[in-house]
């Protein structure tokens, strides 16, 4: 005997009623949400991840919110709790670290310790390689601390550990990088390599949706894709197979209606070229192009085809790494609130 389940169907109305709430509640992060996106940016590799990272955080976030009854009193607290969790999940997941990698040793380290001015320099700029060759708990301690200037028990409050163990981690991050500033190394623990590790898109197939982008081809955009293709407005909506990709992002970018005009370029980025598509007004075609969104494919091994398209036009903070190391002018579209 064969059961149907007739299954409820989200109408346009409850999925309005869900995107508004979203939307109030992405206004009301953003007043912090840069500050998480440089915590999670100091925590990961590259702006990929640290992208990944923040939006999973946002989403986590407001499920977090819905279920709650007291207040969030500490946003940006609560915020990079959710984010360290998720991102030491993530390690503990593929086996890069262990839950019980605290040492909660006696260390002499007052709350207002002095801090070498080179341990920012390192955690955020120059030396942001050698941060991420520490061990994930200390990273995130370090970050927190001296980037951030969290006092001791906060941290211990956000990675669920004591003000013990937080200054031994503290004691043992800040002296790794002080020994590598001077000139020794540590031995990395083996992050780089898989953390690091991204999809390399097939270069002939990048080419290719330049060319299309270029001469506003939907058509030839679309041929691009598998059937079972997505693309991704980070942040804002996805779509899956050509008849969604073809009415969703193509034609809102490309199309008769789009108020801009776009050009696209390719340049090599962190190991992988990616598309920069540059925009001007239509009214305005004489007007100075800006890079105004950031694209990046990944493709199946052995397939000329694209498995998925993201697009970074709402993620502010990536776009201006991205533009900005390239030393090309950008511009940054806030947060989709649609």
């Amino acid at each position: 005997m064969t059961i149907e389940l007739e299954l409820p169907e989200l109408d346009g109305r409850l999925r309005g009623d869900l995107r508004q709430a979203r939307r109030d509640f992405l206004v009301a992060l953003e007043p912090v949400r840069a500050s998480v996106y440089r915590y999670c940016r100091s925590l990961t590799p590259n702006v990929w991840d640290a992208e990944d990272l923040l939006q999973e955080t946002l989403a986590k976030a407001l499920a977090d919110a819905s279920q709650r009854h007291e207040p969030i009193a500490n946003t940006q607290a609560w915020l990079i709790r959710i984010a360290t969790n998720t991102w030491l999940d993530a390690l503990r997941r593929s086996g890069r670290t262990t839950p019980a990698d605290w040492t909660d040793a006696s260390i002499d380290l007052p709350e207002d310790a002095p801090v070498d001015p080179l341990v920012n320099l390192a955690v955020e700029e120059a030396l942001r390689h050698l941060l991420l060759a520490l061990p994930p708990r200390e990273r995130a301690c370090v970050v927190l601390k001296d980037v951030f200037s969290y006092p001791l028990v906060e941290i211990a409050g956000i990675l669920d550990t004591t003000t013990g163990a937080v200054k031994s981690a503290l004691h043992r991050g800040r002296a790794a990088l002080q020994a590598a500033q001077a000139g020794n190394r540590p031995a990395t623990t083996g992050l780089e390599g898989p953390e690091a590790a991204r999809p390399t898109p097939h270069g002939a197939v990048l080419r290719q949706l330049a060319d299309a982008f270029a001469a506003y081809d939907i058509d030839a955009m679309v041929r691009l894709f598998l059937s079972t293709g997505r693309t991704d407005v980070v942040g804002n909506v996805s779509e899956t197979g050509h008849e969604q990709i073809r009415t969703g992002s193509m034609s809102h970018t490309f199309g008769p209606d789009a108020a801009e005009l776009y050009r696209p370029s390719i340049h090599w980025f962190d190991g992988e070229e990616v598309i920069l598509l540059w925009e001007r007004p239509k009214n305005a075609p004489d007007s100075p192009e800006v890079v105004a969104d950031v694209l990046r494919i990944q493709c199946v091994e052995g397939e000329p085809l694209i498995a998925a398209l993201n697009w970074y036009f709402f993620c502010p903070e990536l776009i201006a790494e991205v533009a900005g190391s390239l030393g090309l002018p950008f511009k940054t579209n806030g947060v989709s609130y649609f």
